[in-house]
This record gives structure tokens, sequence and C-alpha cells, in this order.
């Protein structure tokens, strides 16, 4: 039931939280669900100690986990509740699966299930995506061109303030909390999104794999991707705008869209200069982001998304109106409108864009910074060394007061 000596185990058992896990077969793939698969890659590299990853899918998709057959993802067991909260952890501990730590792809409510069953394990709660009451302020300004009066979905709100409690209730009880994100940027909207001040809130950078080995190859025509989901918090109709004004750029579309019908954008009469390339893995993904020459990103709200480290390790500058950690403004051109529709913000984008297509030096030269940043703090080894510090601070947690 989780060892109070968890930096001198020889081998962890790790239990990831999410709403999501990145396989297509069974859920929608997005950031978070990225996450595990880099975990589990990660973990499949430390030997000091070994890590066995467990996965806990608290919003599961019953139809889809039935076309699968065995329960696994990424090769690792995939936990998913039966509601028979007894009768569920006993399956987990007669499998011997109990975990020593707790990692939370953020927080939602419905983790709390699987958290109460074996409150002695640490848990590590991994801020990636806070929003504060002026983010979502901002987020109800999105409006769906062609759908206007209808909410768009994927945009909901979400209380993440319950973690609140939670975390009151396991320090009374004597289990350890840690908070943890992978951009300092991040830390300053804890309080006003979980409603909680943490002590502290511990570096766990992305565990990224290392891009291949440049030089990469651009493509000899000038080349803008888009890489994410084709949901409205992204706003990806603000690209074929963009794309009429360029007609001499061809806009890359990497993803596909969560939601369809009222309040979703779907892509038609799009121009001809935009390919849609739907979801890409492997090779194919990896040489069609090192081809490109500007990384497009207009979403009206983003934590720090993976993509952004993606495109920046394969020297793929950023044209985006978020800017979390500056790394647009350092990496690339930022444009700070950033509410309503967006159309509004065309004429920038456009002007952003083909400052960086015409001049080829200045895009290379914040191409190779980019990189230089993403590979300095973002990897697998730098994730796996900072979570070892982590099981150590786990170990020496004195729990405190959290107001």
């Amino acid at each position: 039931m989780g060892s109070s000596a968890l930096a001198s185990k020889a081998r962890i058992r790790l239990g990831i939280i999410a709403n999501e896990f990145f396989d297509h077969r069974i859920s929608r793939l997005g950031g978070f669900g990225m996450l595990s698969k880099q975990i589990v890659e990660a973990a499949g590299i430390s030997h000091d100690p070994k890590i066995d990853v467990d996965l806990y899918w608290c919003e599961p998709d019953r139809e889809a986990l039935a076309k699968i057959g065995k329960q696994q993802v990424y090769g690792r067991p995939l936990r998913t509740p039966s509601w028979k909260w007894h009768g569920d952890k006993f399956a987990i501990v007669a499998k011997r699966a109990v975990p020593d730590i707790w990692l939370t792809i953020d927080y939602r409510k419905n983790y709390e299930y699987y958290l109460s069953m074996f409150p002695n394990a640490p848990m590590i709660m991994w801020v990636q995506d806070p929003k504060t009451p002026e983010d979502w302020a901002r987020i109800a300004t999105t409006s769906v061109p062609g759908h206007e009066g209808i909410e768009p979905q994927g945009l909901g709100y979400i209380d993440c303030t319950p973690l609140a409690d939670l975390v009151k209730q396991r320090r009374e009880s004597g289990s350890r909390t840690i908070f943890a994100a992978p951009s300092p940027f991040l830390e300053s909207k804890v309080e006003s999104t979980y409603g909680l001040k943490a002590d502290e809130v511990a570096s766990l950078c992305y565990p990224m794999a290392p891009a291949p080995d440049g030089p990469y190859i651009k493509s000899e025509k000038p080349t803008v991707m888009f890489l994410g989901r084709l949901d409205p918090q992204k706003r990806p109709w603000i690209i074929p705008e963009i794309a009429k004004k360029m007609p001499d750029v061809t806009f890359r579309v990497f993803g596909k869209s969560h939601f369809t019908g009222p309040g979703a954008w779907e892509p038609k009469d799009l121009p001809s200069n935009i390919e849609m390339l739907g979801h890409m893995e492997g090779e194919d993904k990896h040489k069609n982001i090192a081809s490109a020459w500007i990384h497009l990103n207009p979403a009206i709200h983003e934590g720090l998304p993976i993509a952004f480290v993606e495109g920046l390790q394969c020297e793929v500058p950023l044209v985006s109106c978020v800017n979390p950690e500056n790394v647009t403004q350092r990496f690339g051109r930022y444009i700070p409108k950033c509410s309503g529709d967006g159309l509004d913000t065309i004429d920038d984008f456009v002007a952003a864009i083909r400052e960086l297509v015409d001049n080829e030096e200045l895009r290379r030269q914040l191409g190779r910074e980019g990189r230089e940043w993403a590979n300095e703090t973002h990897s697998a080894q730098n994730f796996l060394k900072s979570f070892n510090s982590l099981l150590a601070q786990a170990d020496a947690m004195k729990i405190q007061e959290v107001a």
C-alpha cells in the first residue's frame, strides 16, 4: 500500500490517472493522452528505479473497449471502473498492482474514484491546463463562424476547485500530495484554478523523445503547419482565411476534430493550398513537421502545448496568439489579440507569417534557438531525473496546512 521509502526502491509501480489515452481505437487524441504515452516510453528506459506503469481511465468508452479485446494501451494494463468500488479495488490488490505513487494528468473530479482506493500512495498532481476566471471569460467569447448563438463544443466550464477538499482530506489522513508542472508559466494559475495554495510547485518537464538529428530538410515551397485537434478551442477556421490571402504558401493541417454537428467546425470549401493530413504518427509525422517552415497556432487558450515543443525540436518557429512562458515571443511571432472567433486577427497572422517566410535568416535563427530550448528543457531523461527527485520529496514530506 505505498512504501514510505520510495527513493530506495529498485522497482516503482506508477499509476497514471487520466480521462484520455493516445490510442485512436478507444479515445480522443489530445495532449493529455500523449503525455501518458510519453511517460510509458520514458519508463521503458528507466533502470534506477525500474518503473512499471498502470493506466487508469476514468471516462472509458465501453463500446470502443469491447472492440480491442485485452485492455492494454502502449503495452501496459488499462484499468477502467465498473463503479463497484470494492470489487475494483480488490481486483487491483489481487493482481498485485497497488500503486506506489499516483500521477494525475491535471485534475478531474472523477479521478478520485481510484485515488480513494489507495490514499497511502503519494499523489503527484501534474498541472497541465489550469484555467483562471480570466481564461474562462476569454474562452466564453469564442464562437464558431456559421454557428452563431450556439455554444461551441468542448468549451464548457470545468470546475477544478474540488481538488482543494481532496488535498485537505489527504493531508488530514496523512497522505502526501505534490504539485508539479512542466512550465513555471502554469504555477501562477494554481490557486485560482484549483482553489488552494500550493507551498511549492515542482518542475516536471514533458518526457519528450529526442527528435532525429538534423539537418532538417525544409520543403522547397513555403509551408506552414498546424498541429492539434480541429476543435473550437483551437479556432481552426482561422487557417483557411489566412490561406486565402497567402496563395503562395502551403498550409498543412495535422489532426482531427473530436466533435461534429452544431457548435463544431467542419472543414469545407477550403482553398487549394490547404492540405488536410489528419492524424499522423511516427516517421511520417516527423518528416512532415521537420519540413515545415512555420508552426501556426490560432487557439484562444493553451497551457504549454506539447505541439509547440514538437515543432521547436525540428526548428519550426511559432506564430500564435498564445504565449506560454514567452515561448512564442522568443521563438517566433506573437499575435496579442486573442478573443472571440479570431477573424479580426487574420491580417496580423498574415503579416507575421509573411515576415518569417521572406526572412530566411531570421526564420532559421528562431528555429535553431527554439530547438536548443526544447531539447534542453523537455526530454525523457530530464523527466526521469525530476521524477526521481519527486520520489525523494515524497519520502521527506511533512504534511502541511493547505489554505
